[in-house]
């Protein structure tokens, strides 16, 4: 019943980092054009040398940034908790070549999901938030499927490659 770290990880860990830079980058698109929007106002009205404008200049350009490390955080925190998972789990080594079978359909998802990518940020319309998201776009689109692949050699090495100790019992 201990099923951590196995091959259902794998593919959510492959969907769930795709979602969650989806969910980023249109969050962040939204969030720009409600900036716009109220930036605009500002500009438009006697507000314009206010503290409240200048201030939320200073939340867009901060608000820009932070989402991009926010993904990068949030993928390199999955890929850790992968590997600690995988660490943790006993199995069989009989499971190697099946676990890496598998792990391709991954793979082709991945693949998948990066041309879903690819095809979305060149939009007109998200082609501007694109821009502000680089290490996003750099790990969706141009390099999800090494990025995919790595993680799926650590965490097969972490699954069968270590030693058990004299009292364990390789399951």
């Amino acid at each position: 019943m201990n099923k951590k770290g196995d091959i259902p990880s794998i593919i959510y860990f492959i969907v769930i980092i795709f979602a969650i830079g989806m969910v980023l980058f249109v969050f962040s698109h939204l969030f720009s054009s409600v900036y716009d929007g109220l930036d605009q106002y500002f500009d438009d009205s006697k507000y314009n040398d206010t503290t409240a404008h200048q201030t939320l200049n200073q939340i867009q350009t901060y608000e820009q940034s932070m989402w991009d490390y926010v993904f990068l955080a949030i993928a390199i925190g999955y890929v850790i908790m992968l590997i600690i998972l995988g660490f943790s789990t006993q199995i069989n080594a009989v499971f190697y070549f099946i676990y890496g079978i598998v792990a391709m359909v991954g793979l082709f998802v991945g693949v998948a999901l990066s041309n879903a990518w690819e095809a979305m940020v060149e939009t007109p319309a998200l082609a501007a938030t694109a821009l502000r998201f680089p290490i996003t776009d750099a790990l969706l689109n141009n390099f999800y499927p090494i990025f995919i692949t790595v993680v799926i050699v650590i965490t097969m090495i972490m699954l069968f490659g270590k030693a058990f100790l004299p009292g364990e019992q390789n399951r």
